[in-house]
């Protein structure tokens, strides 16, 4: 009975390994199709009033205020960078597939295979010609 009881473990364990290896995770779902409409560039300045050479090293942070349209929604997410760096797909006029997630935003960098997570810092429901009655 116990040798039953093992082998039969022992298969469901592989038969386990082998379908999680052979499965690959689908990185689009739950994405759609938006449009970047606007990036700000934000300066933090820095709040040091003695002498600039006695001034303690501070990190510099980056961060971006991107405008994304989806549907009849304008979403702004704050993207955060310890360098200077933007995606270049989060540029003005470039469609990318965004996924929400209640004040998160996550963009999907194609060719990276990989994704950029913003805080959602505003929303707004637009009018009028920017914003066409069947969405």
């Amino acid at each position: 009975m116990n040798r039953i009881i093992l082998a039969f473990v022992t298969t469901m364990a592989a038969l386990l390994v082998c379908l999680q290896a052979g499965a690959k995770p689908n990185t689009k779902t739950g994405y759609v199709t938006a449009t970047v409409v606007s990036v700000e560039k934000h300066v933090l300045p820095t709040n040091y009033l003695g002498s600039p050479s006695d001034a303690p090293l501070q990190a510099e942070t980056y961060s971006y205020d991107v405008g994304i349209r989806l549907n009849c929604n304008l979403y702004t997410g704050r993207y955060e960078s310890a360098t200077d760096y933007l995606p270049s797909e989060l540029a003005a006029n470039h469609t990318v597939d965004v996924r929400l997630d209640k004040h998160v935003i996550y963009v999907s960098l194609s060719n990276q295979d990989r994704e950029v997570k913003m805080g959602i810092v505003a929303r707004k429901h637009l009018r009028g010609q920017v914003c066409p009655a069947s969405s």
